[in-house]
Order: structure tokens, then sequence, then C-alpha cells
């Protein structure tokens, strides 16, 4: 018996590009003649590091940083 994923996780780059990629993978792997309905798609948390200096982050950081806190 075949097994199906039961999550993919992206692991790309904070790039425009990247972000259209994973947006873009996403949307496939959500498309309606997906068969796995209980496929998770998550993606790799970031944001500032720990340590790093407020002043000297750009604010696409610091807001990724807000939306993947925990």
């Amino acid at each position: 018996a075949k097994t199906q994923p039961r999550e993919v996780i992206l692991a790309l780059g904070a790039s425009p590009e990247a972000e259209t990629t994973i947006l873009y993978i996403t949307r496939m792997l959500e498309a309606p003649r997906t068969k796995n309905k209980a496929l998770r798609i998550t993606r790799l948390g970031r944001g500032l590091s720990t340590g790093a200096e407020l002043e000297y982050s750009d604010t696409d950081t610091i807001a990724h940083a807000l939306e993947n806190r925990k």
C-alpha cells in the first residue's frame, strides 16, 4: 500500500521570488484535485535571531518575526 505524505515543509528564502514560489506550491498542493486532504503545508519560521538588535533590522524581518512568534 502506498502511503501519502502528511506534511510538506517549505524551506525557501525570504526574497520576493521565494515568497511567490511558496504561494505557487501551496496553491498547487491545495488544489481541489489533491487526494490527500490531511496534507499539512508548513514553512520554517524566520525572523529575528536571538540577541539581534532591532535598530539594524528591516521592517520585513520584524514583520516576519511577529507573524512567526509562538
